[in-house]
């Protein structure tokens, strides 16, 4: 069977803004973030005048930019952070809506696997592995997969990192083991 191809219009954009401010506005942006008014300084921060607004680039090269992002795609693998670091748990479902955007968790989740597996394959391209045995996932037909960021094995604890929905759907029966890579390419755009 021939892989298919998803193409998405994922990439990396920045934004570099350099603004003047009359001295002694660091300070009082510094305090109204400690006292938790966040608003309040970036109104402060926005007022001030544009000296210059410029389009960036994330590097990619060994151990910068792009390529830190692929390391903590994979960290969430052997992360001794009480905080989840990349993404640990993988959940495979049997919902049948498009992945969007905006999706916040599978649509219908069955089953959460623990990242078994993670690799920095080059500068920019991540993979990570979940494994369902076959006694603990029930035979069915399975339609969706997501990677989580989460401390928790409860199904839909946690954050959403992607979404995909599987074409041909994906029927498991008795005596199959199954086994979810996630391949993760940045592209710097």
């Amino acid at each position: 069977m021939e892989p298919i191809v998803v193409r998405d219009s994922s990439g990396i954009k920045g934004l570099v803004t350099l603004r003047r401010h009359p001295a002694g506005t660091i300070e009082k942006l510094e305090k109204l973030h400690a006292n938790g008014e966040h608003d309040a300084a970036n109104r402060l921060l926005a007022a001030g005048e544009i000296v210059s607004r410029e389009h960036n680039i994330v590097v990619d090269s060994a151990n910068r930019g792009i390529d830190l992002l692929i390391q903590w795609l994979i960290s969430g693998l052997n992360s001794v952070n009480p905080y989840p670091i990349g993404p640990q748990w993988g959940e495979i479902g049997t919902g049948t809506a498009t992945p969007a955007l905006s999706d916040t968790a599978l649509q219908t989740p069955v089953m959460r696997a623990a990242l078994s597996y993670a690799a920095d394959l080059s500068f920019n391209k991540a993979q990570l592995q979940f494994f369902f045995p076959d006694g603990l996932l029930a035979n069915g037909t399975y339609t969706e997969f997501g990677t989580y960021v989460s401390t928790s094995s409860s199904i839909g604890a946690g954050q959403l990192f992607n979404h995909a929905l599987f074409s041909p759907v994906y029927s498991k029966s008795s005596g199959n083991d199954t086994t979810c890579e996630v391949d993760l390419t940045i592209a710097n755009t």
